[in-house]
């Protein structure tokens, strides 16, 4: 069955937003190295900037259920990062970067769960798993071009011209999502479910729980393009390097949501956590470039896997008269415990080594992993 045009159109509106954000990504780590700023401020700033789109993405929820719309959380959403670009350009210190980064981060939250929602709604259930791994296809499609554009672009405009020239795609991508129709709502928009944790399914609260371990292990991948360096890549083998990664990773994302719809979508999200624990543990125990790369690639694997099919399979877990608020709601408790994660994990390798960052990492993905297994009682049970 064909997918509709939305899934489409709000994947090419991501694919260029994520072009404009990988411009500037992997040149973040030695741009704040370059402003003065050690680990432990690169965990800080990467913690504030995940912990921020998680905190607004309840927010975004919230409203666009209160609203009965989905777009004007979009709009907004987008808009912001394409207008405060100029101030990473500009940047003269790490305050600056993190500044930036939240600014940047808060339009993300706002936007995320009405789009994902907004998704949801928009197609058969038995293609949720196609659905979100083609959009997060597109999506990481434009995380291959970013790195690559910075790659040609950087010996001609320098750090600061890739950054300014990364506005180009951020607006696209704003001006591209007016052509994003959502179906008018028939009557007032319905009353909402009490916002918390009691008026969430079972099956809700046990995969939030599960994944709020896991999210203890998701520490910033700014940390494995930095072990790349520490193994001995140079700024432009970084660059390509990421480039392959998002490029497989785009690859990948529709098949293994495909095969998430026949298999189910526990079994891909199970093989997501255990590649998360693998590819930790590589790095962990790296001791050569090319062992980075590869474990780089397998990371590929794992994103692949995991980030369509656990959307998926936790957008068939919440009713649909707050479906937006239940999505914000769990990617904001998750994504607060990101930040702790990122400084955690800087702290870490500050003071013992990347090897045991690492391995910490991976400890708490293979917990994820058993309580996962253990809960089989978690099956989608709410229609889109």
């Amino acid at each position: 069955m064909r997918l509709p045009a939305l899934v489409y159109l709000l994947g090419l509106v991501s694919l260029l937003m994520d072009v404009a954000s990988e411009m500037v990504y992997p040149l973040l780590p030695l741009f704040l190295a370059s402003l003065g700023a050690g680990a432990g401020t690169l965990g800080l700033v990467e913690g504030v900037a995940e912990a921020t789109a998680s905190l607004f993405k309840v927010v975004g929820g919230r409203v666009s259920d209160r609203l009965g719309r989905r777009k004007p959380l979009l709009l907004l959403g987008y808009g912001l990062p394409a207008l405060f670009r100029p101030l990473l350009a500009l940047a003269q210190s790490p305050f600056h970067v993190l500044l930036y980064r939240f600014l940047d981060r808060t339009g993300k939250g706002l936007r995320t769960a009405p789009r994902d929602a907004l998704l949801a709604e928009g197609v058969a259930q038995d293609a949720l798993g196609r659905a979100y791994g083609l959009h997060r296809g597109l999506d990481t499609l434009g995380a291959t071009l970013g790195p690559l554009l910075a790659f040609l672009l950087l010996p001609h405009l320098g750090v600061r011209g890739v950054f300014w020239a990364s506005a180009i795609p951020a607006s696209l991508a704003f001006l591209a999502l007016f052509l994003v129709r959502e179906a008018p709502r028939q009557g007032p928009p319905p009353a909402l479910p009490p916002l918390g944790l009691r008026a969430m399914p079972p099956s809700y609260r046990r995969l939030l729980l599960i994944s709020g371990i896991f999210a203890l292990a998701l520490s910033s991948n700014a940390f494995l393009l930095l072990r790349l360096r520490n193994l001995g890549l140079s700024q432009e083998a970084v660059t390509l390097a990421y480039t392959g990664y998002n490029l497989l990773y785009a690859l990948l994302s529709y098949p293994l949501g495909s095969l998430a719809d026949r298999v189910g979508l526990r079994r891909v999200v199970a093989l997501g956590f255990f590649l998360y624990a693998l590819v930790y543990l590589g790095f962990a125990w790296a001791e050569s470039p090319a062992w980075g790369v590869a474990f780089l690639l397998l990371y590929a694997l794992y994103s692949a896997a995991f980030e369509g099919s656990s959307r998926a399979y936790l957008a068939t877990l919440v009713p649909k008269e707050a479906k937006a608020s239940a999505i914000g709601l769990y990617h904001t408790v998750v994504g607060v415990l990101l930040f702790p994660a990122s400084l955690l994990f800087g702290l870490l390798w500050q003071a013992l080594g990347p090897e045991v960052a690492f391995a910490a990492g991976a400890s708490l993905a293979l917990l994820a992993l058993f309580l996962f297994l253990l809960d089989g009682k978690g099956r989608g049970a709410y229609p889109r």
